[in-house]
C-alpha cells in the first residue's frame, strides 16, 4: 500500500486524512462470513491475506461494466470477525463508523490500522477504482469478494498502529 506523502504505516496518525494507492479486498456481511468459514475449513484463497487491507464495501451492479459506485458499509457488523482476520495477518480495515468493544484494542495489539471512508461518497470512491475483479463467491453478485485497485483514495485514519483513536 502506498500512502500520501510517502509515509509508512507506522508514521500515520489517527485523525489525519490520507490518500492510498494500491490493492484492496472488498467484503460485506455475507461474503465475510463465507470467507471465514472457507478459511476455517482449510480452503485456499485467491489473494494473500497476510498484509492485506479489507474494505467493508460492495460495488453497485455497474461493476460488470467497470462503472461502479463503491461506498463503505458499517464496520460494526464486521467487528466480530476482525480479531480472527488480524490473527491471519490482515494489516488494515476500511469502513464506516465505530467498532465493537474490544476490537480497537485488538487492532492496537497487532499494530494494524482502521480507516474511515466517507459515507455517501460511493460514486466518488468508484471513480478512484482503476481495476476490479470478482475473486470469490461470485454468486453473491455485488456482495462477492472483489480485488480492487485504487488510486488517490481518500480516507481518515481512525486507529493508527500505536492504537491512538480518532472519533
Amino acid at each position: 500500500m502506498i500512502f500520501a506523502n510517502g509515509l509508512s504505516e507506522e508514521n500515520l496518525n489517527a485523525g489525519t486524512v490520507t490518500r492510498i494507492t494500491g490493492q484492496l479486498i472488498t467484503v460485506r456481511d455475507q461474503s465475510l462470513k463465507k470467507l471465514i468459514d472457507h478459511i476455517q475449513s482449510g480452503g485456499e484463497l485467491p489473494f494473500e491475506i497476510k498484509g492485506s487491507y479489507l474494505f467493508f464495501a460492495a460495488p453497485t451492479p455497474g461493476y460488470k461494466y467497470n462503472r461502479a459506485s463503491i461506498g463503505p458499509t458499517t464496520s460494526w457488523r464486521m467487528g466480530r470477525y476482525i480479531p480472527s482476520l488480524l490473527e491471519l495477518g490482515v494489516k488494515g480495515f476500511i469502513g464506516k463508523g465505530f467498532l465493537p468493544q474490544g476490537v480497537p484494542e485488538a487492532i492496537k495489539r497487532k499494530k494494524a490500522l482502521y480507516f474511515q471512508a466517507l459515507g455517501g461518497a460511493g460514486a466518488y470512491y468508484g471513480s478512484q477504482v482503476t481495476a476490479m475483479e470478482a475473486i470469490m463467491f461470485e454468486e453473491l453478485g455485488p456482495e462477492a469478494i472483489f480485488k480492487i485497485e485504487v488510486a488517490d483514495f481518500p480516507l481518515v485514519i481512525s486507529i493508527d498502529t500505536r492504537g491512538a483513536i480518532f472519533s
